[in-house]
């Protein structure tokens, strides 16, 4: 942000303080008006509003870093500030008691408002101290009598230098305060970047070596294996390991917006089948794995791998939940209408539907603290460098930019986290969710 942009901010950074500013200087110039038939406060108010908008628009230039802009857009200023205590410095010197009582307050209000300003420009700092100096000198002028002896000028010009010295202290210190503060907060947000970015590598790097294990596992155990069979599906493990990797560089490029999804038409059933294949392989024989499809061949309108590595990350969570002993439910449900809380598009098609994925545990289920911070990137309740915190915050993100959205159901009996995603258009008018065990 360039100082011009930073003194635009401090002046109309605050939407109700420049409206109920204008509406201040409105209401002064017609109570001046009906007070005395004074056509000065009009006048006045007109000068200043035109002189703001000048200053709303010189304060931003396009090119900020032009010698012209600078001189426009810090004179307009000085003259809009100018304008503004004009009037209260005239009141000041009349012999109306009225009038002089409120430009009192006008000045005080200037003042207030020059101290506890947003953050402004080093350059603007010495005018602002000038101006102070300026307006107590001139109701120094004003109130101390010619006639009162040397020891009341005395005090009353030593009071006037008193507040003269701690209204630049103050200004001096409350600016200075407020940079360092500034300053810190940019520190503490390079902090923060470079922690987030620690936290991706490790978490990318604790996900791509499971996939590379499996891979790895898979091709060591290949060479020992008989042909047939066995060997055919190690094969086919291997390509799983594969397409995860390629899923899991595609969901960090989508999550850093770096890569579109490649969304498709691809059949549910088959989704779910692949998912309890994997699941079957890789998780002990004592953790029991069901699926549910549904009856009717349904395509699903979304990115491949993406899914594939959002369903994983929530079998692994299952697997986690269950502590290696228990039941995991894979099911896709055709479900009518849309789903509540979708992304960026409904979860819609022609015929009024969407597809749920589900993965379900018997496990002890999500206490409420941790459930609500479930999908917080990088959150974990696992021991440092077993998980990431990153599964379900991507399979939530993954969700959302197919158009559908990630709903977890916790209870003391399991867990239920489901995707809900598009329908590929063109499929046959469903009445209603039918499913087979």
């Amino acid at each position: 942000m360039s100082d011009l942009h930073r003194l635009w901010w401090a002046e109309f950074g605050d939407t109700y303080e420049v409206v109920a500013r204008l509406v201040a200087i409105v209401a002064v110039a017609t109570c001046l008006w009906l007070y005395n038939g004074w056509v000065l406060g009009l006048i006045w108010a007109l000068c200043y509003v035109a002189a703001l908008g000048v200053t709303y628009s010189a304060l931003r230039p396009a090119d900020p870093s032009q010698p012209l802009a600078w001189v426009i857009g810090i004179g307009s200023f000085i003259t809009s500030v100018l304008i503004f205590i004009s009037l209260p410095l005239y009141l000041v010197t009349s012999n109306d008691m009225v009038l002089a009582f409120c430009g009192t307050f006008g000045l005080i209000g200037l003042g207030l408002v020059t101290l506890f300003r947003n953050d402004t420009p080093a350059i603007i700092q010495p005018f602002d101290i000038a101006m102070g100096w300026i307006t107590l000198c001139i109701v120094a002028v004003t109130y101390v009598p010619g006639q009162a002896s040397l020891a009341a000028q005395g005090s009353m010009i030593l009071l006037c230098l008193v507040v003269g010295g701690y209204f630049t202290h103050t200004l001096i210190s409350s600016r200075t305060a407020r940079v360092e503060l500034r300053q810190a907060a940019l520190r503490q947000q390079d902090v923060e970047k470079r922690e987030a970015v620690g936290r991706i590598s490790g978490g990318f790097a604790h996900d791509f070596n499971n996939i590379l294990t499996a891979l790895q596992g898979s091709l060591e155990l290949y060479q020992v294996a008989h042909d047939g069979p066995e060997r055919d599906a190690l094969v086919n493990d291997a390509r799983i390991a594969g397409a995860r990797a390629t899923g899991l560089v595609s969901q960090l490029l989508a999550f850093a917006r770096r890569a579109p999804l490649e969304a498709r038409a691809h059949e549910a059933g088959i989704v779910i089948h692949e998912l309890a294949s994997l699941a079957r392989r890789r998780l002990p024989e004592s953790v029991q794995i069901n699926t549910r499809v549904v009856t009717e061949a349904v395509d699903v309108f979304a990115d491949p791998n993406g899914l594939q590595s959002a369903l994983l990350n929530l079998l692994m969570n299952a697997k986690d939940a269950v502590d290696g002993r228990g039941a995991i439910t894979v099911a896709v449900d055709l479900v009518c209408g849309p789903a509540i809380g979708a992304g960026t598009a409904p979860v819609d098609d022609p015929v009024g539907g969407h597809l749920m994925f589900s993965v379900a545990d018997d496990g002890p289920g999500i206490p409420p603290a941790v459930l609500a911070r479930a999908t917080e990137p990088f959150f974990t309740t696992k021991p440092a460098g077993k998980g990431s915190g990153l599964g379900l915050s991507m399979a939530l993100g993954f969700a959302e930019q197919s158009g559908g959205t990630l709903h977890i159901k916790t209870s003391d009996s399991g867990t239920i986290a489901a995707l809900h995603l598009p329908i590929a258009h063109g499929i046959a008018e469903s009445h209603g969710p039918r499913t087979k065990h």
